[in-house]
């Protein structure tokens, strides 16, 4: 059985909204919508404020926990690729500008902005 799926045999109510938060926060990171995500978490700290968790199902959040990180990474390392790219695309036509007489002040500079 995979940590996303909800077991809501024994639950409480607030474990039960709990869950439900994380698997969806789960689904949303590996959708690649953080927004989703961060909507997902700041609600689950609501309801973690206002309650008593125990051991098992702490451990069983933070299993979810570890996937959305790592659908994280994951999406980190996709885009860090992409900027390595996109940098030597804008490299390479700046050489290509250069050779062509361009002055290299009309060159176009992307920013990365975590």
């Amino acid at each position: 059985m995979s940590a996303a799926s909800p077991s809501h045999t024994s639950l409480p109510h607030d474990y039960r909204s709990i869950e439900l938060l994380t698997i969806q926060a789960l689904d949303a990171a590996r959708a690649g919508d953080w927004d989703q995500v961060d909507a997902c978490y700041r609600a689950r700290g609501m309801s973690l404020a206002a309650c008593t968790l125990d051991r098992t199902f702490a451990q069983r959040l933070l299993i979810m926990d570890e996937e959305v990180r790592t659908a994280i990474l994951v999406a980190q390392a996709g885009i860090s690729g992409l900027l390595v790219e996109a940098a030597q695309i804008t490299r390479h036509l700046h050489r290509l500008r250069e050779s062509n007489g361009q002055l290299a002040s009309d060159r176009v500079t992307i920013h990365r902005e975590a």
